[in-house]
């Protein structure tokens, strides 16, 4: 019944034997399987305990009890259960591969590259664990070797839109944005796509006609993206531009397209639609173009006066939900060292504050002006337009500031989103931004540090332009 997917019927027929046969080590395991298999882990974990106490030599049992603690997500034990497993069996590509799994949610990056690979040398056609490795080794910035475990995967599995996904992020990550790009198509096998009776435009030219984008992702993606709308209104006579509600107003002001709409809003008639992040597919783009600043926002009232000459702009947080939040929001309390620079006029540009630094920004409110509040991107890029410089995790206020031509000072995590590629300083994305990179997983200390030596030096007087300072190995300790 199990293994014809009866799982209901299944448990009750286990817990029926075993009320005759309470010491079956292979029944109480099957029973911890049924019950993972429908996400009751917590009673899982507890059959599968004693069916470990009964058959302590057994692996399977303790690969079971693993994964049981996976699904509770208490993978330190989780890791221990598969380590017992491994001793017992020591060629089980299965304990390898979910070890890997919880060392990599423990964020053992290394350790679970080394465990998929030896999870795929011992079952060589499991391309699960090809494209695992793959996805290590790109957090881990080995791009050619990321790429060829994805080959690997999709040599075995060429429809695998995972290992299609994933491979696509470590090409553009390494600069290689022609085959980046196309490869990138394959992200919308894992969402709803949109559907149109209209085609899909592929970068033909179609004089007469007009062509509908519609929104995708996130804030910072759509203003990264809307550099290429200009290209595309070169193609067709007509864009139809489809944005998030809080860019409509920013995207009007630049005049990017013919027609800004809101998501959810009834859509214009079209000629032809493309999804936002296939521009570059469709305009077969293969390097960054070297455009001037592509937003611009009106200046308003001048900022409350700051303590400083020098105004800067602050975000140290990006959307919770991000599934790489963790590893590129930075706590405002490790910001103290760029705090303390002098001469320099803080304002907040976080609009939603983490309950973690609620209390460190009260405690600053003499030194960091928080009371700006915003309805939609255009007022951000207002108060951008007054400022000298930005400094900002990878987060909307980054693209917004790098695509107004502002100065922006950007904390990017080890393993960075694609678009800042490895180790350079600089990003032909934003001319005007520079890199802050960390050296070590989790390690802000060294970037903070050496932003807040160039901030101590920008900030000494104005013989000293924003681009000259240094910004590679070296910087001084701020004072």
């Amino acid at each position: 019944m199990h293994n014809a997917g009866r799982i209901e019927e299944a448990e009750v027929l286990c817990r029926t034997l075993e009320q005759i046969r309470p010491k079956n080590g292979q029944l109480l395991f099957l029973l911890g399987m049924v019950l993972h298999k429908t996400h009751q882990d917590q009673e899982a974990v507890k059959w599968l305990s004693r069916a470990a106490e009964f058959q302590a030599g057994s692996a399977r049992i303790f690969n079971g009890l693993g994964c049981a603690y996976q699904g509770l997500e208490q993978h330190t034990r989780a890791a221990a259960a598969f380590e017992r497993a491994i001793e017992l069996e020591p060629q089980s590509p299965y304990a390898y591969y979910n070890l890997g799994k919880s060392c990599y949610r423990l964020e053992q990056v290394d350790r679970a590259a080394a465990l998929f690979r030896r999870a795929a040398q011992i079952s060589p056609r499991d391309f699960a664990s090809w494209n695992n490795l793959g996805k290590c080794l790109k957090e881990l910035n080995h791009l050619d070797d990321s790429i060829e475990a994805y080959d690997r995967a999709l040599e075995i599995k060429p429809d695998y839109a995972l290992a299609h996904y994933g491979r696509a992020i470590s090409l553009l990550a390494a600069g290689r944005l022609s085959d980046g790009f196309q490869e990138y198509e394959w992200r919308r096998h894992s969402m709803t796509p949109r559907k149109f009776p209209q085609p899909l435009w592929n970068g033909e030219q179609a004089p007469e006609k007009t062509l509908f984008i519609h929104a995708e992702q996130g804030f910072g993606d759509a203003i990264q993206m809307a550099r290429f709308v200009k290209a595309a209104r070169r193609r067709v006579t007509r864009v139809i531009l489809e944005c998030r509600p809080e860019l409509r107003t920013l995207f009007e002001y630049s005049k990017c397209a013919d027609t800004i709409i809101p998501y959810g809003a009834p859509i214009p008639s079209f000629d032809f639609f493309l999804p936002m992040l296939s521009l570059p597919r469709a305009l077969g783009i293969a390097a960054i173009p070297n455009e001037p600043p592509y937003l611009s926002a009106p200046v308003h009232e001048p900022l409350p006066p700051g303590r400083g000459r020098l105004k800067a702009g602050l975000a140290w947080a990006g959307n919770p939900k991000h599934p790489q939040d963790a590893a590129r929001s930075i706590r405002l309390q490790d910001l103290s060292p760029i705090l303390r620079a002098p001469n320099v006029a803080f304002y907040s540009l976080q609009q939603t504050i983490p309950a973690r630094d609620k209390s460190c920004l009260e405690s600053l409110s003499d030194v960091l002006n928080a009371t700006l509040v915003f309805k939609d991107f255009l007022e951000t890029a207002s108060v951008i337009a007054h400022l000298d410089l930005v400094i900002t995790v990878d987060t909307a206020v980054a693209h917004l500031a790098g695509a107004l031509g502002k100065p922006v000072w950007l904390l990017v995590q080890h393993s960075p989103d694609w678009r800042w590629f490895p180790s350079r300083h600089d990003t032909s994305w934003y001319p005007t931004m520079i890199l802050f990179r960390q050296e070590k997983r989790n390690e802000w200390n060294l970037p903070i540090t050496r932003i807040a030596s160039a901030l101590h030096r920008f900030a000494a007087g104005p013989s000293i332009p924003l681009a000259d300072i240094p910004l590679t190995h070296g910087l001084a300790a701020a004072a």
